[in-house]
């Protein structure tokens, strides 16, 4: 059996790229590494998948055990010569060396030659993902090139340093496993060990079957053999996929396994929501996360807020319900683009995710996603706000498949914008175009779309009190007026009543009304104070607001009006408003028709007067 050893590439006499080059393709991203490793690593593997049933695809944060802790060790030491080099000698004699694993199934795995200066007869992937860097794409409109999405896995890796293992269906020979190690560490003059070669490398290494000038990968049932000496997630007797151990994975933003599990799970929701959708059926990925033997559910975007405003617009979009977007110099269709509109409660400071922040979307959506074909989001494209708290967007813009190539190539190393001055000609047309026009559609939608009120549930009072400063509040603000003979209080911010007599009755707002949810409905909530000679009978004049200049007191035919819920205590006790003691405090719970503005008018009297008038 063959004894895996690590091998490190010299420079050869015409030159290699150094590791340091490789790693620095991917830039410096100013975005989460976890949120660039999941889209980098779901990309690869979309792009690998062999169709005809779902494509899994799961996060493992996982600890090497003590049953195989030694094997690591014992397999994975490089010579002293090299620990300098490779860093990782120590790394594996530790007891709790941490591992982050992609595990998919249902792909085609990395298959094709093993030697670079070999020909291949129809695919590339093991010498595009094992050994070069920079292929173009080979894959009919595909996410990227395994090229660059790679160097975030050695970047993730303290020790940048990561495992392959892979089983592939290989022409004459069936169902092959494949395993091989990969570092990438800093370029080093072999001059600084007395035993090394006294030349230059290029600071790359491999762990395999050492060959004189290359390393082969171990095969078939060696290489299943010592993947579970190693605790290797195995493979099922007919399976084909990849598994990519990443080791040590730097982790320390957060304070628990746990967290940084949650926080994969919600990315893969904001990152890959396009692609899980149920109604794709056996075309589609279907992702989990696991960490220290639970599992970590992955959020339904069709039930997350605010995914699924993205969601219903990616649907509105896909089902023609959308808008075309076209270039009218030269004439050309660009892709099609909706928008959801909502009104919401809106979000407290800090309530999103750290993968929505990371996304880009820290808040209430007024953001477009960007995708092309492989329907993976590029993007969370942020537009201008509505103006309103309580009014949010999110669109989608999915560029139509004969663009794919220039949406393709107007994007970075990292797939995660369009940039329209890397290209050139019409496509640079296409690409600039495209924004102004995503820019055109929304402008006239705020301007057009009414949108159904929305409330999301455990919002907190706070949060929803915040929905009055932008489509409630201003809408109904009154002058300031005095009080009736009877005692008049302005709901909806209309005003402090003047000081009327001792001997009338006076109902003085304490609140501004307050968006909240009561049984399921979204109602208004204002707190009012009674005073005077009591008890009182209270009245309600509801309507529906038309902002600062008037309102309707009679409704069109047919038409729905606010309607009065409840009176309560502050308790929440039910209170009759016919008679309600003096001084007291009383609550008026309003149930709002959609699509308006609530005006809301309260007026108090003495019982006794009431009856004689």
């Amino acid at each position: 059996m063959t004894t895996p050893r690590w091998w490190s590439q010299p420079f050869p006499p015409t030159g290699a790229i150094a590791s340091e080059g490789i790693r620095n393709q991917l830039g410096r991203p100013p975005v989460d590494p976890l949120t660039v490793f999941v889209r980098e690593t779901a990309q690869n593997s979309w792009d690998a998948r062999l169709g005809g049933g779902p494509t899994a695809f799961r996060l493992e944060l996982t600890t090497v055990s003590p049953t195989h802790r030694p094997n690591w060790e014992r397999l994975l030491s490089p010579p002293a010569s090299r620990e300098p080099h490779l860093g990782i000698g120590k790394l594996v004699r530790t007891s709790n060396l941490r591992l982050l694993s992609v595990v998919d199934r249902g792909t085609k795995g990395l298959g094709g030659p093993t030697r670079a200066d070999e020909l291949a007869a129809d695919r590339r992937d093991w010498v595009s993902f094992v050994l070069n860097v920079g292929e173009k794409r080979d894959t009919h409109q595909g996410g990227g090139t395994y090229g660059y999405g790679k160097a975030v896995l050695y970047r993730l890796s303290k020790v940048g340093t990561i495992l392959v293992y892979t089983r592939t269906e290989e022409p004459g020979v069936g169902l092959e496993s494949r395993l091989i190690g990969i570092a990438m560490r800093e370029s080093f003059d072999g001059r600084e060990t007395p035993t090394d070669e006294t030349r230059p490398f290029t600071g790359r290494h491999w762990w395999g079957d050492v060959q004189e000038d290359h390393v082969e990968p171990l095969r078939g049932a060696e290489a299943d053999t010592v993947a579970r000496s190693l605790g290797l997630y195995p493979f099922a007797a007919d399976e084909t996929g990849t598994t990519l151990v990443v080791l040590d994975p730097d982790l320390d933003d957060f304070d628990e396994i746990d967290d940084a599990a949650r926080h994969l799970a919600n990315t893969l929701a904001w990152q890959l929501w396009p692609i899980m959708l149920p109604e794709r059926g056996d075309d589609r990925l279907v992702a989990e996360v696991r960490a220290g033997g639970s599992t970590f559910p992955v959020p339904d975007p069709a039930e997350t807020y605010p995914l699924e405003m993205f969601v219903d617009a990616y649907r509105a979009q896909r089902d023609g319900e959308g808008v075309v977007l076209e270039c009218g110099n030269p004439r050309k269709k660009l892709g099609n683009f909706a928008v959801e509109h909502r009104f919401v409660v809106p979000m407290t400071p800090g309530s999103a995710t750290l993968a929505a922040e990371c996304a880009g979307v820290p808040g209430d959506p007024h953001h477009v996603c960007l995708m092309r074909a492989p329907e993976l989001v590029v993007r969370y494209l942020e537009q201008t706000e509505t103006g309103s708290v309580n009014r949010a967007y999110a669109g989608v813009f999915r560029a139509l498949d004969d663009l794919d190539d220039v949406f393709a190539a107007a994007e970075p190393p990292t797939h995660d914008h369009w940039v329209h001055e890397q290209l050139t000609g019409h496509d640079k047309t296409f690409v600039r175009v495209t924004f102004r026009r995503i820019k055109e559609q929304l402008a006239s939608y705020r301007a057009s779309v009414v949108a159904t009120v929305k409330s999301e549930g455990g919002v907190a009072l706070g949060a929803a009190s915040n929905f009055l400063g932008g489509i409630v509040a201003a809408a109904f603000a009154r002058p300031d007026q005095p009080a009736s003979a009877s005692g008049t209080g302005r709901g909806a911010g209309g005003g402090r009543p003047s000081p009327v007599p001792r001997d009338k009755v006076r109902v003085t707002e304490l609140t501004d009304p307050v968006v909240d949810e009561r049984n399921g409905r979204v109602v208004l909530v204002q707190r009012f104070s009674v005073t005077g000679p009591g008890p009182v009978r209270l009245e309600s004049r509801l309507s529906v607001g038309l902002g600062e200049r008037a309102r309707e007191d009679d409704a069109p035919v047919g038409a729905a009006r606010p309607q009065v819920l409840a009176w309560l205590t502050p308790d929440g006790e039910p209170v009759d408003e016919t008679c309600v003691a003096s001084p007291s405090e009383v609550e008026l719970v309003v149930l709002p028709v959609p699509h308006t503005i609530t005006d809301i008018v309260v007026t108090g009297a003495r019982v006794e007067q009431a009856v004689a008038s």
